[in-house]
């Protein structure tokens, strides 16, 4: 929970605490030391001495104080939001003192809500006079959930009044949806009593989650007439007479899905840090751990996920949400925490999707896909390529979708670098739909290291010059053409461009339409330089990568399109080293695709990304792009690595590389330089450069098999007595 979040959260425990102060039964008053430190800290806001208030803010929050103590103070307090609120308004200082104080109380009221002694004294004056029991109802309520191992213990215990057995029956169902979990784990249960009373009870409150631990009890062992028709009534009453007919298998998968999507009804409490996950244990009926919110939802997703496959070990589905809730629960637990239902030994979910195999790792991907989840996309191609061939990347889900390819036009790059590099790296020797979109996805890892570019494609001149512009101002080489045919050509030659500009003119939907049929545009942002009306608001929330700039082009607005494109369909930031290793590693997969010959993806297209690479400041993306450009058979590749050798500001050991890969692209397609070049390579060979360089040059030139007119100069200069 967010420090912003859990401050919102006090807020609100504190207006319910107010509100219901006389249903609080306070077991222990403060100690006089801890009152007149609050009371001076609440003074001294009132009359806004932000020092002295600061001073007696730290002193609460450095005591030996319980939370429930200060949550007893807060609580008894006039007006003490409104207190807090000015507190938090006076300085920074200030404002960070309140919040702790904000979350203590939180806890206090966590403390109160689930004390067993409170619990147990409202559970007892459920008898006692009129207002005992209005009193002990709403103490109840607060402790919600916390109260129902008590509940049932006593509504079961030998010796228990009629009355007070009536009055506990009367009650649960008053619990609402935060009983609904304990009530329902209590079902399974020996005692066919109180599984009548729970059924009755989860009836009444009539929330779904509730219908799979029923029909479970409805399934099981034969039950009393009256007992199937208390619980069938209270499935009807939750979900309608079809859940009386579905697989169980299916009741709880769907329940998974729920709590995996995080349906609004099956969310923990978001006032609280900590949620509770509930068991069955026979002494008590129901128990509980605590787990941080954040992975609340993911524990339950797994867990009825597993509840399906009990039921029906057939029933696959649930198999890859369970690896997708297991992938997830460890990416949303906070740093520092711990998940108290993972046993000490069990292995990180990483392990289970690994053994899966790829069929589910491939489900697992496509569901991270259609959620846009990266956290669960990127470990699930992990466990491809480590586990699957080129044939089982490619394989297809039930719906008849190939997930690792889908992946080249997700909005993070993260995700689409390390599915086009799975791809690539494993070497498929059939083309395939969507292979074009691998080698977009490369070029894109390489450009991201050098020049941008943006397509603009508008018909009228003069707002076609403006965008050009301002696309220059803000350091983009700049494609542009009226023809969206000729510009998507043009996009093309030059290995992809990074943003794609339009205007009302030629009309957007066709324009995007053209695009998006094109792999190398499939994921490309869009700007829309023009006036804003329905159908392009709904052209653009249904496409998901286009910003809507707007009729006028300044500097301003231009920018803030640019950043928010960019946000569309980058991801997660990246650190220059990131984008370095991405770079290199496409670089290298090119590299290796050629080394084996692979006539799957069109090599060619990389050329001026690989060119283009070759003059950015890391010499090891500098390096990794000669190697690549040596497979590569056009002239324009041979000939572009002589640049690299060239520099004489790059270190001996870069330009080393770059005469070993000219060596190589020598070796491949014969000597491909002009005269100008090879006398560049001389040049190095005869120069004064350190020894190792004149060696690879050598070696270089040699591979040239230059005429004896062209290699006289390094016999000529060569030292002796004739």
């Amino acid at each position: 929970m967010t420090t912003h979040h859990r401050c919102a959260a006090a807020t609100i425990i504190l207006t319910i605490a107010l509100l219901s102060l006389t249903a609080v039964a306070q077991d222990s008053a403060p100690d006089d030391a801890l009152s007149q430190q609050w009371d001076d800290f609440v003074h001294y806001i009132t009359i806004a001495r932000s020092d002295l208030a600061a001073s007696y803010g730290r002193a609460i929050l450095d005591s030996d104080a319980q939370p429930s103590d200060i949550y007893s103070l807060a609580v008894a307090t006039t007006n003490v939001e409104l207190v807090l609120g000015r507190g938090e308004n006076m300085n920074a200082e200030m404002a960070d003192i309140v919040r702790s104080v904000r979350l203590v109380i939180e806890n206090g009221y966590q403390q109160m809500r689930a004390d067993p002694v409170g619990i147990a004294d409202a559970i007892q004056r459920l008898v006692g006079s009129a207002r005992a029991q209005i009193n002990a109802r709403d103490r109840l309520l607060q402790s919600g959930e916390y109260a129902v191992p008590q509940l049932l213990l006593t509504l079961m215990a030998d010796g228990v009044s009629p009355r007070l057995r009536t009055a506990i029956i009367d009650f649960l169902p008053k619990l609402g949806r935060d009983g609904v979990r304990p009530l329902s784990v209590a079902l399974q249960t020996d005692d066919v009593e109180l599984q009548e009373i729970l059924a009755y009870a989860l009836g009444e409150i009539g929330y779904p989650h509730a219908v799979p631990r029923l029909r479970e009890l409805l399934d099981g062992d034969i039950l009393l007439p009256r007992t199937r028709e208390v619980v069938e009534r209270a499935i009807v009453s939750c979900s309608g007479q079809a859940a009386l007919q579905k697989p169980l298998a299916e009741l709880y998968y769907d329940l998974a899905v729920g709590y995996y999507d995080r349906n609004e009804s099956l969310q923990a409490d978001s006032r609280y840090a900590r949620a509770n996950i509930w068991y069955f244990r026979p002494t008590t009926d129901a128990a509980f751990l605590q787990v941080p919110r954040e992975i609340f939802c993911d524990i339950y997703a797994m867990r009825m996920a597993r509840l399906a496959l009990q039921h029906d070990p057939n029933y696959y589905p649930a198999v890859s949400l369970w690896l997708a809730a297991g992938i997830r629960k460890e990416a949303d637990l906070p740093s520092g925490e711990t998940d108290p239902t993972r046993g000490e030994d069990q292995p990180a979910a990483a392990y289970y999707i690994r053994a899966a195999g790829a069929q589910y790792a491939q489900q697992v991907l496509q569901r991270a896909l259609e959620d846009f989840d990266s956290r669960v996309a990127i470990p699930a191609i992990g466990a491809l390529v480590d586990t699957a061939g080129a044939q089982n990347l490619l394989l297809t889900t039930p719906g008849g979708v190939q997930p690792l390819v889908q992946a080249l036009t997700y909005p993070d790059r993260h995700v689409r670098y390390r599915a086009a590099l799975s791809l690539a790296n494993a070497l498929p020797q059939d083309e395939f739909e969507g292979d074009d979109l691998v080698i977009t996805v490369l070029n894109e890892a390489l450009r991201q290291t050098g020049q941008r570019t943006a397509l603009i494609i508008v018909d009228d001149e003069e707002r076609r010059n403006q965008l050009k512009d301002a696309a220059r101002a803000a350091g983009y080489d700049v494609i542009d053409n009226t023809d969206p045919a000729k510009a998507i050509v043009a996009g093309y030659e030059v290995g992809g461009v990074d943003v794609v500009i339009i205007s009302s003119d030629p009309q957007p939907n066709e324009v995007m339409g053209m695009l998006r049929r094109e792999g190398a545009f499939a994921a490309v942002p869009i700007i829309v330089a023009a006036m804003s009306n329905d159908s392009l608001r709904e052209l653009a929330e249904s496409d998901g990568r286009t910003v809507l700039m707007g009729q006028e082009v300044t500097e301003e607005a231009f920018g803030i399109a640019l950043q928010q494109a960019g946000e569309l369909t980058t991801g997660a930031a990246m650190t220059r080293s990131e984008r370095d290793q991405w770079a290199v590693k496409a670089a290298q997969a090119i590299h290796t695709l050629g080394l084996t010959g692979c006539e799957t993806f069109d090599l060619e297209r990389t050329r001026p990304m690989l060119i283009g690479a070759l003059m950015v400041e890391t010499d090891q993306v500098r390096v990794a792009a000669a190697k690549a450009l040596a497979v590569l058979s056009s002239v324009q590749a041979q000939q572009s690595i002589v640049a690299l050798v060239a520099d004489r500001f790059a270190e001996d050991p870069t330009r080393i590389a770059g005469l070993v890969a000219l060596a190589e692209s020598v070796r491949r397609y014969g000597n491909q330089l002009d005269q100008p070049q090879a006398e560049v390579i001389l040049g190095i060979v005869t120069g004064d450069g350190s020894q190792p360089l004149r060696e690879a040059a050598a070696q270089a030139l040699g591979a040239m098999d230059l005429p004896s007119d062209q290699i006289k100069p390094l016999i000529l200069v060569t030292e002796g007595n004739d």
